[in-house]
């Protein structure tokens, strides 16, 4: 519903809301605005799976700062996941220099790396560049992942719903997945890997590895939607020194209805949990 627009013409506030004539009669229109793609009356409506739409992502060798850009295709609430993975460095504040206002999760690793996620609905006044302060970091990796279709009414302040790490291994059991879209997040310390094999059902959306025969930090994301249980192990090309893994929840709005999760072996088992009528 627009808003309503009055007029007082002396002795009585009338009603003049603009309208237009949309063939058949007049009627009332909500003022439109520019999302960042193209002008619209009414926002994206969420769904109870957001999705993934694009991802940008960089390393950076002994800088103090970790410049950016989002993916070029942003709407208006649209979620912006950026995930910051530093070697090691110095505690600052604030750890995340743009844009202003959104705070990160901040964790620092038994092994001295440490590990900053932010998520926040884009909107214009954001910007398009994302910048960390990593003074004092050997070795950091940037990537920043655009999800469309989340609930931005359903936004935490701790998107991070589950950490660990492993050391001196090639494969780790991944955490069991939340609702909505369950994004996991790992960081890699490696001199030589090349490449990593993800459990079905499990959908790779970025990779950004290290340079091979130097022990760099390699980031790698995926997603799949939330089904309560683990949905597998992640399988390494080679032996790391250190694995860490995050589980994010992307939030959406349910319809009510039930959904069938291919892989999910606690609610969508045929003849257990799901009848076909």
């Amino acid at each position: 519903m627009p808003n309503k627009v009055f007029v007082f013409d002396g002795s009585q506030w009338l009603e003049q809301t603009p309208q237009i004539w949309n063939g058949t009669a007049w009627e009332a229109r909500s003022p439109l605005y520019f999302d960042g793609v193209e002008w619209r009356d009414t926002p994206i409506q969420p769904k109870e799976f957001p999705s993934y739409t694009a991802s940008t992502k960089d390393s950076y060798a002994g800088a103090d700062r970790a410049e950016l850009v989002l993916p070029s295709d942003l709407r208006t609430n649209d979620f912006v996941v950026s995930v910051c993975a530093q070697q090691d460095g110095e505690d600052r504040s604030p750890r995340l220099l743009a844009p202003l206002g959104v705070q990160p999760t901040e964790l620092v690793l038994l092994s001295g790396m440490r590990f900053s996620v932010a998520v926040w609905p884009w909107e214009p006044a954001k910007g398009r560049t994302v910048v960390w302060d990593t003074t004092g970091s050997d070795n950091t990796a940037v990537m920043n992942l655009i999800y469309r279709y989340g609930d931005v009414t359903n936004t935490s302040l701790m998107p991070v719903s589950s950490l660990t790490e492993a050391t001196n291994t090639n494969r780790v059991t991944l955490p069991a997945s939340d609702l909505f879209t369950s994004l996991y997040v790992v960081m890699v310390v490696s001199t030589n890997l090349t490449g990593v094999g993800w459990p079905q059902g499990v959908i790779s959306r970025a990779e950004q590895y290290g340079q091979f025969g130097t022990k760099r930090i390699s980031l790698l994301a995926a997603d799949t939607p939330g089904a309560g249980a683990s949905p597998g192990d992640l399988m390494l090309d080679t032996t790391a020194e250190s694995v860490v893994t995050a589980l994010l929840t992307i939030p959406g709005r349910s319809d009510g209805n039930p959904t069938w999760i291919l892989g999910d072996a606690s609610n969508s088992t045929l003849g257990q949990t799901t009848y076909l009528g």
